[in-house]
């Protein structure tokens, strides 16, 4: 029997979009077929009214596009530039580099609001929108720049010397290029001299491998014997779920609120309710319990990506596109109805889906 899963608590911190605007996630294989059809690539051919509806929805702006962190590490792992170029021009495009914020933000923000409930008082954290712009947001940092001098901040004071329209316009160009070069990656040419200077791509990957790894330990323990891999599953990831992904954020979230464990945990079951009542960690800890299930799952750095992914798309966005094993994963675990997100497997579906669904925070009928 699947047992009841607890309300969602979502949090207040976040600033959300407007409620007429449908958010849509796609991942990174349906990118490519949008942007196979922007050049004309046979390939592309069947993806052609997709293109088309994204950009009347973008246009109107009835939809609003987005990327995530994981966008990027998946486009460092592209080695033809001009393919990197090619799907980097439809992602500008379509999202003029929106973006989701940061998933460590969005868990501190769960995490806040279920505390919140215990404290005396909320938390006085400021507000964070949802979606930003560029690859800083997706990182959990503020976007702009900042001109240093021998002094500390001069950016002011360069303002004022070039005027504001010129400073702003240099700004903006500045930025505009910074989030082209991001996204799309160095050429050939480039990558050299980059090293040189110290980038790493490779850093990234390295900390999905690490927590692949992770998962791996844990299938060795699961095949030890007992409940754990069937009837007692959820409740195994849903505990090491709070152990791992919370061990840094949990105990200064508690000291700041003069709180201890205990005070918002009580017994198993209600520890269940707290890790599950947070959207983003439900997604994870559902699709972490899927794939535990198959005791031959080969845990990879890309699982990593698409639990990540996955756990800030479907709680927070409209419309979500995903592949095959991601979305029998969420439907079987009924996360499409529970957050009112449609999840989607093939693009071909997209068109209809934008003409007929209503974002999550439209008021009820």
């Amino acid at each position: 029997m699947r047992d009841e899963p607890p309300a969602l608590v979502w949090p207040r911190l976040l600033e959300l979009p407007p409620e007429t605007v449908n958010v849509v996630y796609l991942d990174l294989n349906h990118w490519i077929y949008l942007a196979q059809a922007s050049v004309g690539h046979s390939k592309g051919s069947a993806f052609t009214k997709a293109l088309e509806v994204c950009r009347a929805a973008r246009s109107a702006g009835t939809a609003v596009f987005v990327l995530s962190g994981t966008h990027y590490i998946e486009m460092l792992k592209i080695k033809d530039p001009a393919q990197r170029r090619a799907l980097a021009d439809v992602m500008e495009e379509l999202t003029d580099f929106a973006a989701l914020v940061s998933r460590v933000v969005v868990m501190e923000f769960e995490l806040t609001a279920m505390l919140d409930r215990f404290a005396r008082e909320p938390s006085s954290l400021p507000m964070i929108p949802l979606i930003g712009r560029g690859v800083g947001h997706t990182a959990g940092r503020q976007s702009g720049l900042n001109i240093m001098g021998p002094s500390g901040h001069e950016t002011d004071r360069v303002r004022e010397r070039m005027g504001a329209k010129a400073f702003d316009d240099f700004v903006a160009q500045a930025n505009l290029l910074l989030e082209r070069s991001v996204l799309r990656g160095p050429t050939d040419n480039e990558v050299e001299n980059l090293r040189a200077l110290g980038w790493n791509p490779e850093a990234v990957t390295q900390v999905a491998e690490r927590r692949a790894a992770e998962e791996r330990d844990q299938t060795l323990r699961l095949d030890g014997g007992g409940p754990w891999r069937h009837s007692r599953l959820r409740d195994v990831v849903s505990a090491r779920e709070l152990l791992i992904e919370f061990q840094d954020i949990l105990p200064r979230a508690l000291a700041e609120r003069g709180l201890v464990l205990s005070d918002v945990i009580s017994d198993p079951q209600s520890a269940r309710a707290f890790v599950r009542a947070m959207p983003s960690t439900d997604v994870s800890i559902e699709l972490k319990t899927a794939w535990h299930r198959n005791r031959d799952k080969q845990w990879t750095a890309n699982d990593i990506y698409d639990i990540d992914a996955m756990s800030l798309a479907v709680p927070y966005c409209d419309v979500v596109v995903t592949e095959k094993a991601c979305h029998h994963a969420l439907e079987a675990a009924r996360l499409g109805k529970r957050m009112h997100t449609a999840l989607l497997r093939n693009l071909e579906d997209l068109p209809s889906t934008l003409d007929q669904w209503k974002p999550k925070r439209a008021p009820a009928d």
